[in-house]
């Protein structure tokens, strides 16, 4: 038999996620964006009889929750069984989100199916015309934080060509993320596999490329933390030569456009502005949500935000929109980035407002923290909130600081001396 293996590499598939939308959207959109990650999926099933892959690797969290909806897993194990027709193994392992140790009602996968079931790191072997090809390792969470260093314990085992693992985790020194499963590069190249297919990071990544170690990112995004292109990665080996290649397989994406409008007069001139903002994406064909930003200042813009002119232009544009022709735009939300009038290290100093700039700007996350406590544990308002990240906390506080110095300047009480 001539040496030689193609196989897909996925991970992240949060079937039946719940996506995470601002305010009241149609009732035709909505089932666009609940379908979002079964279209997907559908998809990656369809890659891998096109490219007639010997097996599929989904490196954990192909389910959003660990209490799996009974329609997600039906959902998958007919895309399962159109590959066992293919004669196209899969080999699955779980993560944080859809841990072995919630599970309940389990639906039974086909005799293609092969799945990690315990923290334990194991091996399956993958036979091609009667020769042993491949071992694939890999393990599922049992809970939803695993924090040891699972890849300390892969280790090689017998000789077949292909060494491959399946790793659900992050590098340990990556903080925009929960660190599950943490492992430093070196330990992943240490091991002398031929191919690491890692999960948990929605953001594709190939952190190297001898030997490949690739983060596919999700299959679909599912709010505007996970922008632009989602799907995976079709693996192949031949004489030696390793080569990867990202598939699309996202039904839509999320993406955001900051438009400049120095001198808007009237706010009903915010239509032709979002017309524009919308012409800005549709030159890639792909179904959009769209995130505009607004890029000015002066009074009018908070006036015309807090009024809510700006979300009754924003529907009427919506309006127009065919969501049931591919290529729709859709404006999710509308934004204000004022440009400010004055120069932040111009300000710094021993009086009030260089006194509060340096609080604002030596705040980590504990201490913002401390500052929404009240709000988290309001007992009406808590309902209605849910704790920031750190990149939405570094926001908030570059608004907030924005807000109070222009509250400063224009009163005056700025802390300089104007007489």
């Amino acid at each position: 038999m001539g040496n030689g293996i193609t196989f897909v590499h996925s991970a992240d598939l949060h079937m039946d996620s719940l996506f995470k939308t601002k305010g009241h959207l149609p009732e035709e959109l909505l089932e666009r964006l609940r379908a979002g990650t079964f279209e997907a999926f559908d998809r990656l099933i369809q890659v891998c009889i096109n490219e007639q892959a010997d097996f599929l690797l989904i490196a954990g969290d192909v389910y959003h929750e660990e209490l799996r909806s009974l329609k997600a897993q039906v959902h998958v194990r007919r895309g399962f069984e159109k590959l066992q027709k293919h004669d196209i193994h899969v080999y699955v392992s779980f993560g944080n989100h859809d841990f072995t140790g919630g599970a309940e009602h389990a639906v039974s996968f086909p005799e293609n199916v092969h799945v990690f079931q315990s923290e334990e790191v194991q091996a399956f072997p993958f036979y091609k015309e009667g020769e042993r090809l491949a071992h694939i390792y890999g393990f599922s969470y049992e809970t939803r934080a695993v924090k040891d260093h699972k890849a300390r314990e892969f280790q090689k085992t017998g000789h077949p060509l292909y060494h491959i693992a399946m790793l659900h985790g992050s590098l340990e020194t990556k903080t925009d993320h929960d660190v599950y499963a943490p492992f430093t590069l070196e330990e992943l190249k240490n091991k002398g596999m031929d191919y690491w297919a890692l999960g948990h990071i929605h953001k594709r990544e190939v952190l190297s490329s001898d030997p490949l170690i690739i983060y596919p990112g999700n299959i679909q995004g599912r709010s505007q933390k996970e922008q632009g292109s989602k799907g995976c990665y079709v693996i192949e080996e031949k004489e030696g030569e390793w080569k990867s290649r990202f598939q699309p397989l996202h039904s839509f994406v999320y993406e955001s456009v900051s438009y400049p409008v120095p001198s808007l007069e009237h706010p009903n001139d915010l239509e032709r502005v979002l017309e524009d903002a919308k012409r800005q994406i549709t030159e890639s064909g792909a179904s959009v949500m769209l995130s505009v930003t607004l890029e000015g200042s002066g009074s009018q813009w908070k006036r015309w935000w807090s009024s809510g002119v700006m979300d009754e232009w924003k529907d009427i544009v919506n309006e127009n929109e065919d969501l049931t022709q591919e290529g729709w735009v859709w404006i999710e939300d509308v934004r204000l980035s004022e440009v400010v009038s004055w120069n932040e290290e111009d300000l710094h100093g021993p009086h009030f407002t260089g006194e509060f700039l340096k609080k604002i700007n030596e705040a980590d996350h504990e201490s913002v923290d401390t500052w929404l406590a009240p709000l988290y544990g309001h007992r009406k308002m808590s309902r209605f909130v849910s704790a920031l990240d750190e990149e939405e906390q570094a926001e908030v506080l570059e608004k907030a600081k924005t807000e109070a110095v222009n509250q400063l300047m224009g009163s005056g009480d700025d802390g300089f001396d104007h007489s």
